[in-house]
């Protein structure tokens, strides 16, 4: 029997689309129950690493550098699996340049006036694709995008800056030592260099890296004018519909605007009929879900409740709410509005680019017919 074959170790480390789809396909109850508690065990042991691990770095870091804690989470467990499509040695000295960015571009153009802020975002950002998005349909982009995002939606200052600084270096530590491990076999004859020497402007790939970054950029540039409350929200919507890759803007726009409402609603209900002594259980509860949940969908409503768990002791309930969803549409629509924009842009210069090369072509033909017709 497959459950058999398969090591409970092996089972674990399956994604759960993956488990669910052997639990579907179980020829009996009991390899069924086997991978069914693979996949209890497995959301259960990732909901307590992350709980161990996130405390103990901001525990040494600062708690205002949570964030950043967070993010290194994410990136030790992706990294496991997803590399950079090039040498271990180049994508480890490439993720530290990645970190490096993480670290300061997000607080930096800050700082900045508008248009320097747009040019630092635009550059780094820009720098974050190239670097870890050789092969777009693994998720990088939407991973190294989110954190990005939410470190400027919670910058620091002084000490607590070092400390960050600090907390970067053991994450690159952590995870370039993984990813070292883990992918050195891989892509032995595939240099950065190569990479880099591959991109035209004409390859979907780097029209995809250009627009997320300008796209994003501009919202960033736009939030100066705005000045929204948890701007990251409108962020991580509109980077969740511009990252997809090949774009699937009908099917990712749906999904995220159907599951931020719903998942909004469905915490104030919760929020508002639990005794709050037992609020605080929310949070690793909505983990738990999170972890057996392999839509997008479902991933969008549940992530609505830490979300609005830490924002509605900030806020209020009821503003909460209103901001999560309000930024949120906003951060689609704009996604929406500048993908057709840009592709409208982008269609109109390579038609112009187009007629140009044909009226070059036409002038050398004529020229080179003129001294024929002379000389006959």
């Amino acid at each position: 029997r497959r459950g058999r074959k398969m090591r409970f170790y092996d089972a674990l480390q399956l994604d759960p689309a993956v488990l669910k789809d052997r639990i579907k396909k179980a020829p009996d109850g009991r390899e069924r129950l086997w991978f069914m508690t693979a996949l209890l065990v497995r959301d259960v042991l990732l909901v307590a690493f992350a709980i161990v691990f996130i405390l103990f770095l901001t525990s040494v870091f600062g708690q205002e550098n949570s964030s950043m804690a967070v993010i290194i989470f994410c990136i030790l467990l992706s990294i496991r699996f997803v590399s950079f499509g090039y040498k271990a040695k180049h994508s480890v000295i490439n993720l530290a340049a990645v970190f490096g960015i993480l670290t300061v571009s997000p607080v930096y153009a800050q700082h900045l006036g508008p248009l320097a802020g747009f040019a630092v975002h635009f550059i780094s950002l820009s720098l974050i694709l190239v670097i870890t998005c050789e092969y777009p349909e693994m998720g990088n982009g939407g991973l190294y995008l989110f954190g990005y995002i939410f470190l400027a939606g919670n910058p620091v200052e002084g000490s607590a800056l070092a400390g960050r600084a600090m907390m970067a270096l053991v994450g690159f530590g952590l995870c370039g030592a993984l990813l070292f491990f883990r992918h050195r076999k891989k892509h032995k004859n595939v240099s950065f260099l190569h990479v880099v020497g591959r991109m035209s402007i004409y390859d979907p790939k780097c029209q995809w890296q250009l627009r997320l970054a300008l796209g994003l950029s501009l919202l960033f540039l736009l939030n100066r004018a705005l000045n929204l409350n948890r701007f990251m929200w409108a962020g991580f919507a509109c980077s969740s519909l511009l990252s997809s890759y090949p774009v699937n803007l009908r099917g990712r726009l749906a999904e995220r605007a159907g599951g931020i409402v719903l998942g909004s609603l469905l915490f104030a209900a919760v929020y508002r009929h639990i005794p709050e002594s037992f609020l605080f259980m929310v949070g690793p509860a909505a983990g738990l879900c999170l972890g057996i949940c392999s839509s997008y969908f479902a991933k969008t409503v549940l992530n609505c409740f830490g979300a609005l768990l830490m924002a509605a002791g900030t806020y209020g309930l009821s503003a909460a709410v209103s901001v999560r969803i309000v930024n949120n549409l906003l951060g689609i629509a704009f996604g929406l509005l500048f993908f057709k924009v840009y592709e409208k842009a982008v269609r109109a210069v390579c038609a112009l680019l187009e007629r140009l090369k044909k009226r070059e072509a036409d002038s050398m033909q004529r020229e080179n017919q003129g001294p024929a017709g002379e000389a006959g």
